[in-house]
């Protein structure tokens, strides 16, 4: 893994974000501490970048399963593990429909948690370059008509010209117009290049 990928600790306990500070740090791995959700959401935000995060479940203010709602909603790119002394078997149920990467149990294994640290920064940048596919799609497709979305998805699905207008009920020459409209706004140069950009963001609906 070449890419850097930042590392937030969230917990309202210092000794807590400090003793994992120290255990990354003796695997030469630096991380971000916070004691508070807004100033990591705050941080977060100026990170354009892949980023894991290890969040306390029960913190004042935003709870950890109420700050996975909010990155559901604007980076879904990070993979979340929680950490609770409290076993709260609902909550962890909750964060895990939520998507989150793992639940860890204090006092954990310190093996197990860089361990899971691993993983989850391999994640953060398989996930990190999807998300940047899936918001260059939605930008994409915004500059795109309704019927030209309509086309673009059967080209997609590798449609010929007269298949696409036998499904659209419009002529081929029609579609040929559609196409070369798609093409010049999403800035392709032809229908493989369009195809090798934006299938697999499609797909991902």
């Amino acid at each position: 893994m070449t890419q850097e990928v930042r590392i937030y600790l969230v917990d309202d306990e210092p000794d807590v974000t400090r003793g994992l500070s120290w255990l990354l740090e003796s695997v030469d791995l630096q991380a971000e501490a916070h004691h508070r959700a807004d100033p990591f959401l705050s941080s977060l935000a100026e990170h354009p970048g892949p980023a894991c995060a290890v969040l306390d479940l029960r913190m004042p203010g935003l709870s950890g399963i109420e700050v996975m709602e909010r990155l559901v909603a604007r980076r879904p790119d990070i993979p979340i593990i929680f950490l609770s002394a409290h076993g709260d078997v609902p909550s962890a149920v909750r964060a895990m429909k939520l998507g989150a990467f793992d639940f860890l149990q204090k006092p954990f294994n310190p093996q197990q948690f860089l361990e899971c640290i691993n993983r989850a920064r391999q994640s953060a940048v398989e996930r990190h370059a999807e998300w940047l596919k899936r918001r260059d799609y939605d930008e994409s497709i915004a500059r795109l008509s309704g019927r030209e979305r309509e086309v673009l998805e059967l080209m997609l699905d590798g449609g010929s010209s007269k298949e696409i207008g036998r499904r659209l009920d419009i002529s081929p020459k029609t579609v040929d117009v559609h196409r070369a409209n798609i093409l010049r706004k999403l800035e392709v140069a032809n229908a493989r290049e369009l195809t090798s950009r934006f299938r697999v963001a499609l797909k991902k609906d």
